[in-house]
C-alpha cells in the first residue's frame, strides 16, 4: 500500500470530518471530541500510516504542534468577544481566575505531593499545567461570534470563553517555577525575587502591553479606509497574520505569547465598534475562518489522541492516578467554580454549569512538552498518564452533557 496516498486519505477524510461534524454532533447532542476520539482508536487499531504517539511524541515537535493549536484558538477567542465589555462584564471570568484557578492549583498540588507521593517539582508542574481551563476543546460552548454576547443566555459562554481567553497565560508562571525547581535541589535553592520580578510581573505585563498595541494599532488603521475597504482587510488570513505576529513579538520580548494574542484578538476590531455593543458586528469572516483552521487542527489532534491512549498512554497512572484524574473533572473544578460565582447575580444551575465545564485538554499537553523540553525533570512519566485520564475523562463527561446544558438554559431564558 502506498503510504503517501493513504496519509492524503487520512487528510482529505478529516478535512471532510470537520465540515459535517459540528452539525452532527449537535443533531447528536454529544460533543465532537467523542466520535473523533473514536476514529483515532479505529485507525490506530487498523494499523493507519500515521505518525502515532507512541505512546507520547517526543516533546519538542509535541509543544509545537499543540502550541499552533493553543494559539490560533486563543485568538478566536478574542476575537468571539471583542472589546466592548465593562469591569462588570469580566467580573465572573476574573473571579473565575483569581479563585477557582489558586485553589484549583493548590488541590492539585497537595493531593499530589502528600498522597500520590509525586516529587514537589512534579506535583507543582501537574498543578500549574492542569490549571487552565481549555480554549480548544472547550469551543464548543463558548460564544459564536460578537452579537450573541448581546443576547440574555450569553452569561455561561461569555464566561467560559473569557476565562479560557485569560488563564493559559496566568499559568505560565508557575510552569516556570515548577522548571526552576527541577533544576536546583531544593526549593528553597529558587531566586524568588527573578521568579516575582521576572517570570510573574515582567512577562504577563509584556504580554499584555504586546497584545494591547498590535490589537489596538490594527484597529485604529481600519478606521481611516472605507468599509468596502475593511471587509478587504479583514479576511481570514489577517487572523492568522495577526495571531502569529502578536505571539512571534511577544515572545521576542520575552512575554507570554497567549497573553499577547487573546488580548490582540479583543482589541482587533476596537474601533470598528466604538465600545457600542447595540451594533452589529462588523465583520465575522475573520473570526470564522480562524475557527476553521482551529477545528482542523484539533480534529488531527483528536484522532492522535485516540491512537495515544491506544498505545498505552493511560498505563503511566495506577488506580490512584485515575481516581484523581476523575476527582478533578467532577468534584474539585465544580466545587471551586461554584465558591468563585457564589455572590454573583448568577442562578445556582448556572453558577453549577459554569463550574462543571472547566474543560481540560490540548493546553496541558502543551505545557508539559514545554515543561520536560526546557526543564530537568526526571520519573514525569505518571504525569502524561495523570494529564491523559484528565483529559479523557473531560471529553466523555463534558461531551455527553455540554448540549443539553446549552439546550436546557436556552428553554429556560427565551
Amino acid at each position: 500500500m502506498n503510504t503517501y496516498y493513504v496519509i492524503l486519505f487520512c487528510i482529505g477524510l478529516c478535512l471532510l470530518i470537520m465540515a459535517y461534524l459540528p452539525l452532527a454532533s449537535k443533531k447528536a447532542k454529544i460533543g465532537y471530541t467523542i466520535p473523533l476520539l473514536v476514529l483515532g482508536v479505529v485507525l490506530y487499531l487498523f494499523d493507519a500510516p500515521l505518525p502515532w504517539p507512541d505512546p507520547i511524541w517526543p516533546a519538542k515537535e509535541t509543544k509545537i504542534f499543540t502550541e499552533i493549536i493553543v494559539i490560533i484558538s486563543l485568538m478566536t477567542a478574542g476575537l468571539k468577544i471583542g472589546f466592548t465589555y465593562s469591569l462588570k462584564d469580566w467580573k465572573k471570568p476574573l473571579l473565575l481566575i483569581g479563585v477557582t484557578m489558586p485553589l484549583f492549583m493548590a488541590i492539585i498540588f497537595i493531593i499530589s505531593f502528600y498522597i500520590l507521593n509525586i516529587p514537589g517539582p512534579l506535583a507543582l508542574l501537574l498543578a500549574a499545567i492542569l490549571a487552565p481551563t481549555d480554549p480548544v476543546l472547550a469551543s464548543e460552548l463558548q460564544l459564536k461570534d460578537h452579537d450573541e454576547t448581546k443576547n440574555k443566555k450569553a452569561d455561561l459562554r461569555f464566561t467560559l470563553t473569557a476565562e479560557a481567553g485569560i488563564n493559559d497565560g496566568l499559568a505560565f508562571p508557575f510552569v516556570f517555577l515548577a522548571i526552576l525547581w527541577s533544576q536546583v535541589n531544593t526549593f528553597s535553592e529558587i531566586d524568588l525575587w527573578e521568579w516575582l520580578s521576572y517570570y510573574l510581573v515582567y512577562k504577563i505585563v509584556v504580554g499584555l502591553l504586546i497584545g494591547v498595541v498590535i490589537g489596538y494599532v490594527f484597529s485604529l488603521s481600519l478606521s481611516y479606509f472605507k468599509k468596502t475597504h475593511k471587509k478587504d482587510i479583514l479576511n481570514g488570513f489577517t487572523g492568522l497574520a495577526l495571531t502569529f505576529f502578536s505571539y512571534g513579538a511577544c515572545e521576542l520580548l520575552h512575554g507570554y505569547g497567549f497573553i499577547a494574542v487573546f488580548m490582540c484578538g479583543l482589541f482587533a476590531q476596537y474601533h470598528n465598534n466604538k465600545g457600542d455593543t447595540s451594533q452589529k458586528h462588523p465583520n465575522t469572516t475573520i473570526i470564522h475562518f480562524v475557527e476553521e483552521i482551529e477545528k482542523l487542527l484539533m480534529v488531527l489532534w483528536t484522532i492522535f489522541f485516540g491512537g495515544s491512549i491506544m498505545a498505552g498512554i493511560l498505563n503511566f497512572a495506577d488506580w490512584k492516578g485515575i481516581l484523581f484524574s476523575l476527582s478533578l473533572v467532577l468534584l474539585w473544578r465544580p466545587i471551586f467554580g461554584f465558591l468563585a460565582l457564589y455572590f454573583t447575580h448568577l442562578k445556582s444551575t448556572k453558577k453549577l454549569a459554569i463550574g462543571f465545564f472547566g474543560i481540560r485538554g490540548i493546553g496541558s499537553i502543551f505545557y508539559l512538552s514545554y515543561a520536560i523540553a526546557e526543564g530537568a525533570f526526571e520519573d514525569y512519566q505518571i504525569l502524561y498518564g495523570i494529564i491523559a485520564y484528565t483529559i479523557l475523562f473531560s471529553v466523555v463527561f463534558h461531551g455527553f452533557t455540554s448540549h443539553h446544558v446549552i439546550s436546557y438554559f436556552n428553554k429556560r431564558e427565551t
